[in-house]
C-alpha cells in the first residue's frame, strides 16, 4: 500500500498547480496546467529542454510537436506524448481553438519497479485510454476545488494517472502484438481482442460493441473466445474490470465513489454489487484487508 505525503500549492494562474507525491515506489514533484489557444495564452512554445519529464496531451484539436533530433509528431485530439528529461522539444503548430494538458514532473525511483525507466521510452505519440481520460477530467475538476482533503484526492489521482501511463506503455502489450503472426487466424482474433480489453481495463465495453469494432458476429465471437480461452467475452471484460478495481483500491487513496466513476459505474452501490458477485466481499472489507496486508 502506498504511503503518500502531499501538498497542493496553487500558483498565480488558477489552472496551474504544484503537488508532491511520495510513496514506496517513487517520489514525484508534479506541476500541471490546462492551456488554451487564445489571445492571452498560446499553444506554441519555445525550443527548450529541461531536467524533468513533460507530458503534452491534446485535449481539444491538434498539436504538432518536435522532439529529439528533428522528430516531428502530430497529436490528434486525445493523443499524448511523454518528453523524457534532457530532450529538446517545441510545439510548432496547433489548432487556433485547441487546448492541451501539460504535466511536468520529476521522478526519483525507490524500487526497480518504478515507472521511471518505462516513461523514458515514451517519446512517441500514444492514444489515451478511457481510464486515463477519466482520471484527467477528475484532476482538472479537483484542481479547482478548495477543500482540506483536495491534495489527498489529487495525489491519488495523479499517482493512478502515472501508473496508467505505464500500463499503456507496457512492453507486454507489444509482446502480445508481435506474437500474433505465429498464431492461427482464430487465435489472432482472440489475442487482439484480449489485448484491447486489457489495455482499457474492460471499462465501458459490451460484447456487441466489441463485435462491431472487430467486425466479428457476436455468436462467432462467443464461439472462438470459448474455444481459445475457456471463458466468455463477458467474463474476460469483467475479469479485467475487477482486476483494475482491486488495483485502485489497494494502491491509491481514492474514495470508493471516485473509483466507481473511473471504472464506469453509475455509483458506488453498483460497483459494490459487481465486486461482491466475484469476490464475495464488500469493497470496504477488501480495502481494509489490502491495507492490512500492505503493512505486514
Amino acid at each position: 500500500m502506498s504511503q503518500n505525503k502531499k501538498h497542493l500549492t496553487p500558483t498565480a494562474n488558477l489552472d496551474k498547480y504544484h503537488l508532491v507525491i511520495e510513496n514506496n515506489t517513487f517520489s514525484a514533484t508534479v506541476f500541471w496546467a490546462r492551456v488554451v489557444s487564445s489571445e492571452n495564452e498560446s499553444l506554441l512554445t519555445g525550443y527548450t529542454k529541461h531536467t524533468f519529464f513533460e507530458i503534452q496531451y491534446a485535449l481539444e484539436g491538434r498539436i504538432v510537436i518536435t522532439a529529439g533530433e528533428n522528430d516531428r509528431f502530430t497529436l490528434d485530439e486525445s493523443d499524448f506524448i511523454i518528453i523524457p528529461p534532457d530532450t529538446y522539444h517545441q510545439i510548432v503548430d496547433g489548432d487556433d481553438t485547441g487546448a492541451r494538458f501539460i504535466m511536468a514532473f520529476s521522478l526519483t525511483s525507490h524500487q526497480e519497479s518504478s515507472p521511471e525507466k518505462l516513461l523514458r521510452k515514451g517519446s512517441l505519440p500514444h492514444h489515451e485510454s478511457p481510464a486515463l481520460r477519466q482520471m484527467l477530467n477528475l484532476i482538472l475538476q479537483k484542481g479547482q476545488a478548495d477543500a482540506p482533503h483536495t491534495a489527498h484526492i489529487l495525489a491519488g489521482l495523479i499517482e493512478a494517472f502515472l501508473y496508467e501511463l505505464c500500463d499503456i506503455l507496457s512492453p507486454e502489450k507489444h509482446t502480445l502484438s508481435e506474437s500474433k503472426s505465429k498464431l492461427s487466424d482464430r487465435a489472432q482474433h482472440v489475442v487482439t481482442i484480449l489485448d484491447f480489453i486489457r489495455k482499457y481495463h474492460g471499462i465501458g465495453m459490451t460484447v456487441s460493441e466489441l463485435s462491431r469494432r472487430f467486425g466479428i458476429g457476436e455468436r462467432h465471437l462467443h464461439r472462438i473466445f470459448r474455444a481459445e480461452t475457456g471463458n466468455t467475452v463477458r467474463e474476460a471484460i469483467n475479469h479485467e474490470k475487477l482486476r483494475y478495481i482491486e488495483e485502485l483500491i489497494a494502491s491509491t487513496p481514492l474514495s470508493l465513489g471516485e473509483i466507481s466513476a473511473l471504472c464506469g459505474f453509475s455509483d458506488e452501490y453498483a460497483m459494490n454489487k459487481f465486486f461482491k458477485r466475484y469476490n464475495r466481499l464488500r469493497l470496504s472489507d477488501y480495502r481494509r484487508t489490502a491495507r492490512h496486508e500492505a503493512v505486514k
